[in-house]
């Protein structure tokens, strides 16, 4: 997920989160900041299994270059190739 969408999702713009920074760094914040859960966010709400196979390097290029393009990690990329090719 690339920053813009994040943004969406949260209803926010990036001179939103500039001003908000701001004021949290000279102390004139009105906010709070929620409860913070060290480590990892989780991707699903249920267990993840790995799957390995092999494709050509060509392809993994290929992967890795759109994946960037759309400002994913290559995991994200395939995750949602593979959401969008099965059916719900």
């Amino acid at each position: 997920m690339n920053r813009e969408e994040i943004n969406r999702m949260f209803g926010v713009t990036d001179q939103q989160l500039d001003s908000m920074a701001e004021e949290y760094e000279n102390g004139t914040w009105k906010g709070h900041v929620g409860l913070v859960k060290p480590g990892r966010p989780r991707v699903f709400d249920e267990e993840l299994e790995t799957v390995s196979f092999r494709i050509p390097k060509s392809r993994v290029e290929e992967i890795d270059r759109s994946a960037k393009a759309r400002g994913e990690s290559r995991s994200q990329f395939l995750r949602r190739t593979i959401d969008q090719a099965l059916p719900v």
